[in-house]
């Protein structure tokens, strides 16, 4: 999961570790903070898989080493952005892994990036919304933990929420990619 996010990365420029370090941190949902212990050696273990190289960075006093992506990276960044999402607790942060590296791909796979997180998204909203039709009538019930279900059905309404934030959003890209092609074609 996190090579995808850091060749995505490196597909628009050469970076530090330090600085690829902060960019990580902030692309993970939830946010949270990534030590040097782990950073370094996930370097190090995309280096020998050929992904990426270090180079000198000469315009450093400090001849601090920047991360470079590779061919063979290229080709593991396309193929880690035309994979399928995995249905689990990481999924979020691979999309979002995604988005961002969404410029290092052709308009085609941007194109059915979108698609395929929006089926995801509609799933979800298909989900949280039954349920919380199924709480909604247990709620009725006069013997029901009537407090429980009231805050299940609160927090269902936030998930049901982000999932039509989540679809504006997709329909807002979608707008912008086909601007961005009609300005293109002009």
């Amino acid at each position: 999961m996190y090579e995808l996010l850091i060749l995505g990365l490196l597909m628009s420029r050469d970076v530090s570790g330090y600085k690829l370090r902060i960019i990580f941190e902030s692309s993970l949902v939830p946010r949270r903070e990534i030590s040097n212990g782990v950073m370094y050696p996930l370097l190090q273990k995309l280096s020998k898989k050929g992904y990426i190289e270090f180079i000198e960075n000469t315009q450093n006093p400090r001849n601090e080493k920047l991360a470079h992506i590779t061919q063979t990276g290229i080709d593991r960044f396309q193929q880690l952005m035309a994979a399928e999402v995995p249905n689990d607790a990481k999924r979020e942060s691979i999309w979002r892994f995604k988005f961002r590296g969404m410029a290092g791909v052709d308009p085609q796979t941007q194109q059915q990036i979108l698609t395929d997180y929006e089926n995801a998204v509609a799933t979800d909203f298909n989900v949280y919304t039954k349920v919380k039709q199924h709480l909604s009538e247990k709620l009725a019930d006069p013997d029901s933990n009537q407090p429980y279900l009231v805050w299940a059905i609160r927090s269902l309404d936030l998930s049901i929420s982000i999932c039509h934030a989540k679809t504006n959003w997709i329909d807002n890209c979608r707008q912008k990619m086909k601007n961005d092609k009609e300005n293109l074609d002009e």
